[in-house]
């Protein structure tokens, strides 16, 4: 049995989106990951359904750890 643990996640609340498209970020997350007004984000989602907000900047750490993960994955099947 492999010790694989898929990564946690966590639930800030609900975010509102208004007329115009603007997505209002739960006051919790906006804290936790250092938000201000301006901050940019690549959004990522798989058929109807949003996946992720991510800031440019930490985009090549989060691939690094789905890498570690997938591989992590792989193994499991061996």
């Amino acid at each position: 049995m492999s010790d694989f643990k898929i990564p946690e996640l966590n639930n800030y609340g609900m975010a509102t989106m208004g007329e115009r498209g603007q997505v209002v970020m739960p006051k919790a997350i906006r804290q936790k990951m250092k938000l201000k007004s301006g901050d940019k984000f690549l959004v990522f989602s798989k058929d109807d359904m949003v996946i992720a907000f991510i800031k440019p900047d930490n985009f090549d750490k989060i691939i690094s750890e789905l890498t570690s993960h997938f591989k992590d994955l792989k193994n499991i099947k061996k």
